[in-house]
């Protein structure tokens, strides 16, 4: 038994430092002493365990089936541990060096998962093999047919119920520990597709400041012809050359030229956000490095790496956010419309006709000018996308509720007037946090192999077991007796 024990302690050994070590790093070459000295203490817990099943007097004449089923139930222990250590080390693991829950608690309770699981496959093999009831009945038809019902009775009633406590303690961190940060990844690739749509969109609508600009120098040059028009010909008010009226209609050209000039250099200053929403790759760039972050060891620090990647995510919502609520140019303009008589006061000794030219002059770069803001104003950003979390909120106990009871489908949406107050309420959700065990929930259909594979191996030694019902050689040597 020794020949068998020890590869397989080695195995559990090379195994559970790698497991234990993945919770906890950065001490001395690149390994925390916390996480080894636990480590350590799982393996030789794991070790000794072993080692005593096998070695066990209490197999002395067990057929090599029985054995064999020893050392898969022990091998299954020591698997459901590692992952169980894992995937406990998510739930409990801080970001601050917190030695007793992340170097101290993940081991311990691999521990009790291996010895839970041993003591129900290997102690509850030992309790179904011996009899209980009517132990003074000699070997007989009705002895036999008595201890076969005892064997069923444990077998489909008794060892099941206690499976059912390994499911709640160890397939359920089982399944954590494997796909609990590929569940939430998967939420949040759903998240930064949602994030790079909006930027897209946004993007694209930003580009209507340079349509805009491209409206205000045309009609600035439409302003500057007018006014050349009168000062070379008096094309407005019948009198041509230097005059009040042509004074007047030069004042306003310039002053709408200075418009546009202030306008063109808005848009062509650092945006107050830090990020360009004209750069093309902006969107390209910013999802890059989102995926790349969120493709980091999470198992070295699963709160840091959640942390730094919900940081960069929702300080590009809150950019995006700044894009879409961006009113300098529409305030500007609004403030210049508003001064425009001050800015350019009228003449006051003129004639009737050239007063007439004048009013009409202002009336039309005042309207084109009023059109133009119009114009930018209807322009208005897509509504947001909903986030993962307003799609399916549903977190903790609340998830198993909406898996046996589904929310109806959405009824369609009420179109509803996106006045300018609704726009400005509008805003781009930031990340959907989601911890690895409300993940793997929610996306258990799509990691429904992750479950089968801890439900495999957890569950491996039970129908290993139903042979010792229908076969009595499956547990005793040839030449022994029960």
């Amino acid at each position: 038994m020794g020949r068998i024990g020890l590869p397989i302690m080695c195995l559990a050994g090379a195994a559970g430092f790698s497991g234990a070590v993945a919770q906890d790093t950065g001490g001395a070459g690149g390994y925390s002493l916390t996480a080894i000295a636990g480590a350590s203490a799982v393996i030789a817990i794991i070790g000794l365990v072993l080692i005593g099943a096998l070695a066990s007097p209490r197999l002395k004449g067990s057929s090599l089936f029985n054995r064999l089923f020893v050392v898969v139930a022990v091998t299954a222990g020591f698997f459901s541990a590692i992952s169980s250590a894992i995937g406990f080390g998510l739930i409990t693991s801080q970001e601050s060096a917190d030695i007793f829950r992340n170097s101290i608690l993940p081991p311990a309770f691999g521990v009790f998962v291996f010895c839970l699981a041993v003591a129900i496959w290997v102690g509850g093999a030992d309790f179904v093999r011996h009899r209980d009831w009517f132990r003074g009945l000699k070997s007989s038809f009705l002895g036999d047919l008595i201890f076969f019902i005892e064997r069923a009775f444990k077998l489909f009633i008794v060892v099941p119920i206690l499976a059912a406590i390994l499911f709640f303690v160890s397939t359920w961190t089982t399944v954590v520990g494997i796909g609990g940060v590929d569940a939430v990844r998967h939420t949040y690739n759903f998240e930064i597709d949602r994030l790079a749509a909006e930027c897209a969109g946004i993007t694209a609508w930003r580009q209507r400041d340079f349509l805009f600009l491209e409206d205000l120098r045309l009609s600035v040059r439409d302003v500057t012809r007018v006014a050349d028009g009168e000062r070379v010909g008096g094309a407005q008010s019948g009198a041509s050359g230097a005059g009040a009226v042509t004074d007047y209609f030069n004042g306003i050209a310039d002053w709408y030229r200075g418009l546009e000039e202030s306008v063109a250099a808005t848009l062509a200053a650092p945006d107050p956000s830090g990020v360009d929403p004209y750069d093309p790759e902006i969107c390209a760039a910013k999802t890059d490095e989102l995926k790349k972050l969120l493709s980091r060891n999470a198992y070295d620090n699963v709160d840091r790496w959640n942390r730094e990647f919900e940081t960069a995510f929702n300080d590009f919502a809150s950019v995006l956010n700044r894009w879409r609520h961006d009113k300098r140019i529409e305030r500007f303009l609004d403030q210049q419309l508003d001064s425009f008589a001050r800015a350019n006061p009228k003449p006051v000794r003129v004639s009737p006709s050239q007063q007439t030219a004048i009013d009409r002059y202002a009336e039309e770069v005042e309207g084109a000018l009023a059109s133009i803001i119009r114009s930018q104003k209807l322009q208005k950003p897509a509504v947001p996308l909903k986030s993962a979390a307003e799609l399916s909120p549903a977190r903790g106990l609340d998830i198993f509720r909406e898996l046996i009871n589904p929310p109806p489908p959405p009824e369609e949406p009420e179109k509803v007037s996106r006045r300018q107050s609704v726009v400005d309420a509008e805003f781009v959700p930031g990340l959907s946090t989601i911890t690895p065990r409300d993940a793997v929930l929610k996306n258990a259909s799509i990691f429904s192999d992750v479950w089968a594979l801890a439900i495999s191996w957890d569950y491996a030694p039970y129908i290993l077991m139903l042979a010792f019902l229908f076969f009595p050689s499956a547990e005793r040597a040839a030449g022994f007796k029960d």
